[in-house]
Formats: structure tokens, C-alpha cells, sequence
């Protein structure tokens, strides 16, 4: 039989390549940080030099022979005291594609070439690029190159001079690359030095550590164990205790794990293992999901699921958002079990992050879809609807991964059927396209999982389509509860006791109605303060309730003036709001007047005369929205306002 290795080594050559490994990693990512940090260095190093090799010329001109030798001089001071290869400085001829060199200094890394052949006037024919343009133009970033020529392997950076009368002028410094290698190898070869030996060291620590505290005491028990399979066949006989009181609580825990092992393994099998992993899955799931609904002031949502037996992978969430604006999704993931419900749990997490961060509906999708899609070894996926509601502007934007195709329940039932994607978490890189509907005030938004239309009957039947729509096509009007409650009666009328084959799952988000007041005065200035306090008692931002009042009081005298002349009459007002917007309607059976029509222009107000019309004006500037109509002998004038934040 072969002889098989210790605990100990087994362990030991485990880390091992782990360790060798980890060094590896941080050689490789010291060695990029190292190259790195040291041109950033000597970059930074080139231009400080540039900048004092600039201003110690200052404004003198290096066309003067005396004051070229004299800079010369100090640029090679600058070059031995700091490390630098050349500084010089360059007169560019743009249009003549040449540079000539005004003052030149060098240091001991120098070639012998350029100082023999590269004097002070000498002039290079064909020498400006874009490095030195960039210079010119005063773009630091792309002023640097790496040149590598007769002369020598070096890294040059270009400075424009920094005095105005020279605007053709630079000045360049230059470092030999192998100073830069030598430097970034010395570096890493002490980074690799620490890097060996500390690896050594924790290598050796570890091994200390495996040997006393496991090695060891594992050899132990593994001798008084290793009979534990056969003898368990034939009739377990439970180990005998002895050896330090340590082992003797292992060897009881042993005996008693043995008799507890047989006695699970006789009461176990592929259907109890199966159950006990839905019973886990179905607790993520559920764990996952939202509370089953939320209402305020803008809309109201509710949530339900019925779990299956066997079967988990509905997901429904809702979200309101920082600007507050709503945002609901219901999915359907392939598969079942543990893997399915943790697949789930991360598209819960990125559907809620990317909801959160502004992403629209087709965008959340996208993004979405690609990170599932990169991180998916069991290949499963996940059909998806996502829609974000606006309550300041009533529109629903909506995208759709391959879901079954949602409900409007309104006047007439609209299907949400527009164009859609295909499922997430399949292919990455998939485009999902965003559609807009129109949701008012009444209005309900009926989301589902195809547990609801392929729900059986004793024999087979499916609920469908067909009978979904005949639902709710009754529901208009209806609150969420009463939705689900309705859908789920039908439900259970078709099933009549078949066992319930896959998740039912629903989401609605209504929008709710528009509150109703209902005034009729008689059309005299006195009865004004009724009105006014009808406003108040609406509750409404302080600036909205003070445009409202003053739209009130210039419509209801209007009418009190002109509607009913010699004689006395009605005015019915209603008031409809809601979390958005007001809307007052005015009708009276006076003589036929709109209001809107020939409304006077502020520039043509008559201030000395007080030619009428300013009310009139005023209102209608005030409204967001207005119109009128004569209609079964009335004049009818209706005007909407938005709600505002206060400004004080």
C-alpha cells in the first residue's frame, strides 16, 4: 500500500505554491509600481530641473555669446550636482522645421559625440515634433519623450521659457535611461529581498504552528480512528478513552458523532436531502424580498407571493428612490435550489444599487445583465421587468429582460407589450429597450410571474392569458389588494385543489385618485371668504396656496362682475388635487364670456388710466395649465396648478 503523506507535509506543500504564488503577485505588482514610481521620479526631478535652469536665466538673452558660455557653465553645475545627463537650451524655428542649440551643459553620463558634434549654434535640420510643440504651447503632459539615437538612450522633457520675450525658446533636460534602470533595478532587487524572506519566515512560522498544534495531535487521533469505517460495518465498538484529557473528550466526541452518524444515515435519504436544500433556498429567497407594500402621497404598492412547494426563484422588489420618483421589478430565476437563490440574492443587490444611482430602466438592465452574465458558472438566468415611475410628471419609463409582459389597468386595459431584451444573465452586452407610458390619476400597474398564467388545473388546464385579462379588465377603479385579491380568487377557482406547480407572484403600483371639493356660491363678493377658506383647508405649500387664492379671488369676482348683469346667479366651484398638482373649475350660467381670449399684454397696461385686464393677466401667468369651453349653457374655465416648494 502506498505510503501516504503526513498531515504536516500535505499541508506544507499546500501553502507552499500559495505562498511562491503570492510572491509572485507582489513582485509582479511591485515591479509595475516600481517602474512606474521611478519615471514619475525622474520626470518630476527633469522638470525641477528645467524650471531652475530657467530661472537662473531669467531674462537674459542667450544670443549674446558671453551670457550663452555663462549659462552653459551653470547648466553643467546643475547637470554633475544633479544627477542629469544634458540641459540646453533650444531656439524652434517652426516654420523652418529647425531647433538651434543657444547653451549647452552636460554631465558625467554624457556621450563624447554630442559634445563634440552638438556646439553651442549648431542647428538641426527637420528636429521639431510634437513634444516640443506641446512645450511651445505650454502643455507640460505631452512634453516629455523618450528619444533613443547616435548619442545616446535617454528621457528628455521640454520647459518653454517662462520669460515673454522669448516665446520660441526652451529649455530640455535629459537623463540616461540606464540611470533610470539601474535605479528601478535596485529598487526591486530589495523589494524581492524582503519580499524571499519574509515569505521564508511565515513559511516557517506556519510550519511550526501546523506541526505543534495540528500535525501532532491529528497522527494521534487518526491512530485510534482509522479502524472507524470497517468496524462500523460490522458492528461499531466505540474507542477506548485514554491518553490526556484533550484526546480523551475527542475520543467521546468521536463515539458519540459515530452512533449520531448512524443513526442519520438511516433516516436520510434523497428526498429529505433535497427538501432540507429548498427549505434553505426558499429561506433566502423570502429573506430577500421586500415588505409586501408601501403608500404615500404619490402612489401606493402591493406585493404578494405564494410560494410552491418545490420550487423557489420569484422575485419581486420595490424602491423609492432619493429624488422620489418609484421604482418596482418582478423576476423569475431559472432553476431551483440553493444555487438559484443565490444567483437571486445578487440580482436583488445590483438591481438596488444601479436603481439607486440614477440609471434608467434600459441601463440598469444592461449593466445588470453583463455582471450576471461574467459571474454565472451554474448558467442560469433571470427574465426581468424594471420600471421607474415619475410622480411629478406622471410617466412610467419601463424595460424589459424577457419577463411576461405587464398590465395597465385604466380606462381600457393596455398591455405593456412594446419591444423587448432578452433574458439576463445569458450573453453580455445586450441592448434593452426603454419605453414610456402615461399613467394617471386611478390608474393601476399590474406586474406578474408566469406562476399566474401557467397555473394548472386538475387537468392540466392553464389559467392563461385570456382568463388574466378578463380579470382584470373588471378592476378599474379598484385598490391594490382588491387587484391581487381578485386575481387570486380566479386562481383558485380554476386550480379546484391541483397542487400549486410554481411560484405565484404579483406587484401593482397605483396611482391614486384625485381628491374632490365641491362649492356652490352665489356670485357676490361676500361669499369669496368660503372659497378662500376651501383652499386653506387643502393644506398646500404655502406658496402654491397664496397663487391659488389669488387665482380664486380674480376668476370668482369675475364672474360676481360681468356673468349675471341686473340680475343674481350661481357660481359651482370644484377643486380636484392630488400629491402633484390643483385644478379649480368655475361654472356659471351668465352671458357667454371666455376669459382667455384677448388677454391683455403687460406692455400695454394702462397704469395712469387702470385699463382693466391686470387680473386677468395675472391669473393666467400664475396657472400652469387652463382652458375654457361653453358647453350645455355654462361657461366653464378650468385652471391647473402645480404644486412649488416654498421659497422662505
Amino acid at each position: 500500500m502506498k505510503k501516504r503523506l503526513s498531515v504536516f507535509w500535505a499541508t506544507i506543500l499546500i501553502i507552499l505554491p500559495l505562498v511562491i504564488l503570492a510572491d509572485v503577485f507582489v513582485l509582479f505588482a511591485a515591479y509595475k509600481h516600481i517602474s512606474e514610481n521611478t519615471y514619475e521620479h525622474y520626470i518630476y526631478d527633469l522638470q525641477n530641473v528645467s524650471m531652475l535652469a530657467d530661472k537662473t536665466l531669467g531674462d537674459r538673452s542667450l544670443h549674446d555669446k558671453e551670457n550663452a558660455e555663462v549659462e552653459s557653465t551653470v547648466y553643467k553645475t546643475l547637470c554633475e550636482y544633479l544627477d542629469v545627463t544634458y540641459i540646453y537650451s533650444l531656439e524652434v524655428d517652426t516654420e523652418q522645421n529647425t531647433v538651434k542649440y543657444l547653451a549647452i551643459g552636460t554631465g558625467k553620463d554624457a556621450s563624447q559625440k554630442f559634445i563634440s558634434e552638438r556646439p553651442i549654434g549648431y542647428v538641426v535640420q527637420n528636429a521639431v515634433d510634437e513634444h516640443i510643440l506641446a512645450a511651445l504651447n505650454g502643455d507640460n503632459v505631452n512634453a516629455v519623450d523618450h528619444i533613443s539615437n547616435r548619442f545616446d538612450d535617454t528621457i528628455i522633457l521640454y520647459l518653454k521659457r517662462s520669460s515673454e520675450k522669448y516665446p520660441n525658446e526652451i529649455i530640455a533636460a535629459e537623463v540616461s535611461v540606464s540611470d533610470v534602470m539601474s535605479d528601478m533595478s535596485r529598487d526591486f532587487n530589495y523589494t524581492a529581498l524582503l519580499t524571499v524572506f519574509f515569505s521564508a519566515l511565515v513559511v516557517m512560522i506556519f510550519a511550526v504552528i501546523i506541526r505543534r498544534l495540528v500535525s501532532h495531535p491529528a497522527q494521534t487521533v487518526s491512530q485510534k480512528m482509522s479502524s472507524f469505517v470497517h468496524e462500523r460495518k460490522s458492528g461499531f465498538k466505540p474507542l477506548k478513552i485514554t491518553g490526556s484529557r484533550e484526546f480523551a473528550d475527542i475520543a467521546g466526541s468521536f463515539n458519540l458523532m459515530a452512533e449520531e452518524i448512524d443513526r442519520y444515515l438511516s433516516e436520510l435519504n434523497e428526498l429529505n436531502r433535497q427538501n432540507a436544500e429548498l427549505s434553505i433556498a426558499r429561506d433566502i429567497q423570502m429573506g430577500l424580498l421586500e415588505p409586501t407594500g408601501f403608500e404615500n402621497e404619490t402612489a401606493s404598492v402591493k406585493a404578494y407571493m405564494l410560494p410552491a412547494k418545490l420550487v423557489g426563484g420569484d422575485l419581486y422588489d420595490w424602491q423609492v428612490l432619493s429624488d422620489g420618483k418609484i421604482c418596482v421589478i418582478i423576476a423569475d430565476v431559472s432553476g431551483k435550489g440553493i444555487s438559484a437563490a443565490l444567483f437571486m440574492s445578487r440580482a436583488v443587490t445590483l438591481l438596488h444599487q444601479y436603481a439607486e444611482s440614477g440609471m434608467s430602466p434600459g441601463k440598469i438592465l444592461y449593466e445588470y445583465n453583463n455582471h450576471l452574465a461574467a459571474h454565472n458558472p451554474n448558467m442560469l438566468f433571470i427574465t426581468t421587468f424594471v420600471a421607474i415611475y415619475d410622480p411629478v410628471t406622471g410617466m412610467l419609463r419601463y424595460s424589459n429582460a424577457g419577463h411576461n409582459y405587464p398590465y395597465i389597468v385604466s380606462d381600457r386595459l393596455t398591455v405593456l407589450n412594446g419591444k423587448q431584451g432578452m433574458a439576463a444573465g445569458i450573453f453580455e452586452n445586450q441592448s434593452y429597450p426603454e419605453h414610456v407610458a402615461a399613467l394617471k390619476p386611478g390608474d393601476l400597474l399590474f406586474l406578474y410571474t408566469d406562476g399566474v398564467t401557467e397555473a394548472k388545473s386538475v387537468n392540466n388546464r392553464l389559467f392563461g392569458e385570456e382568463a388574466l385579462e378578463a380579470v382584470l379588465n373588471g378592476l378599474t377603479g379598484q385598490t391594490n389588494a382588491d387587484a391581487v385579491s381578485a386575481v387570486l380568487s380566479s386562481l383558485e377557482e380554476h386550480a379546484k385543489g391541483a397542487e400549486q406547480s410554481d411560484d405565484i407572484t404579483m406587484l401593482t403600483l397605483r396611482i391614486p385618485e384625485m381628491r374632490r371639493v365641491e362649492l356652490r356660491l352665489e356670485a357676490k363678493p361676500e361669499r369669496l371668504a368660503e372659497l378662500s377658506e376651501a383652499i386653506v383647508r387643502l393644506d398646500l405649500p404655502k406658496n402654491t396656496e397664496a397663487y391659488l387664492r389669488l387665482i380664486a379671488e380674480e376668476m370668482f369676482v369675475n364672474i360676481c362682475s360681468y356673468a349675471y348683469p341686473g340680475g343674481s346667479g350661481t357660481a359651482d366651484v370644484t377643486i380636484e388635487y392630488n400629491a402633484r398638482k390643483v385644478t379649480l373649475t368655475f361654472a356659471d350660467s351668465g352671458v357667454p364670456f371666455d376669459p382667455t381670449s384677448d388677454v391683455i399684454k403687460i406692455e400695454d397696461y394702462d397704469i395712469d388710466n387702470a385699463v382693466g385686464g391686470l387680473g386677468r393677466y395675472l391669473t393666467f401667468s400664475l396657472a400652469d395649465d387652463y382652458s375654457y369651453e361653453r358647453r350645455d349653457g355654462k361657461n366653464i374655465l378650468r385652471i391647473t396648478k402645480a404644486y412649488e416648494d416654498d421659497k422662505s
